[in-house]
């Protein structure tokens, strides 16, 4: 009998905090950033990463910050029912100069949220720049018992998504039980070697 929804969530955040903070952090570079793709497109990685950070944010001692990091496709701030906000897009842009800006406060105390923001033509690019490199960085480092979010592209066929990943310490990686291919599954984790990868069947 498979397990419930609240429980495979449960066992998949104790796996991720264990690496982040765990033994384990020690062998992870940025093992509290952990990013949710999938190897295409509707296979159910929003659901993923809104439904595995509540779960996180339930902990006593451990925040959870959720990034809408899929800026050609967002939908979390939709999923949430929360306006449209400046976010990601704008700080990489430069229209906005600190993180606190597009870091918003939700209903739930221990949970933040950073949208998409507003899609641009250069919206792939602007996620495998120097700057984004940057804010993984002082996302890794600002917040010890914060862990980080962030919803990907697809793996096939967006090659930032790949120039992201270096940038994250694990990697969850939904598979769609009975759609996925085995061989798009292969492709989607096998550039990802080094990481901390976890596959989560929905």
């Amino acid at each position: 009998m498979r397990k419930s929804i609240k429980d495979e969530f449960r066992q998949i955040k104790r796996k991720l905090l264990n690496n982040a903070f765990g033994p384990a952090s020690k062998t992870l570079n940025h093992g509290n950033l952990v990013m949710v793709s999938s190897s295409k497109p509707n296979e159910g990685k929003t659901f993923v990463s809104i439904n595995l950070a509540l779960s996180i944010a339930l902990e006593q001692d451990k925040t959870v910050l959720l990034i809408d990091a899929d800026v050609l496709r967002p939908s979390i701030n939709r999923e949430l029912g929360i306006e449209p906000k400046p976010g990601l897009i704008e700080y990489l842009l430069g229209e906005k100069d600190d993180i606190s800006e597009i870091l918003y406060s939700t209903n739930i105390n221990k949970l933040k949220i950073i949208p998409a923001g507003e899609p641009h033509h250069l919206s792939n690019e602007l996620l495998a720049s120097d700057k984004m490199a940057a804010l993984a960085q002082e996302l890794a480092n600002r917040y010890p018992d914060r862990i980080v979010i962030f919803d990907c592209p697809p793996l096939i066929g967006v090659t930032e998504t790949l120039v992201l990943a270096n940038l994250m310490g694990q990697a969850l990686v939904v598979v769609e039980e009975s759609k996925t291919k085995l061989a798009d599954i292969k492709q989607a984790t096998e550039s990802m070697i080094g990481m901390k990868c976890i596959r989560m069947i929905k």
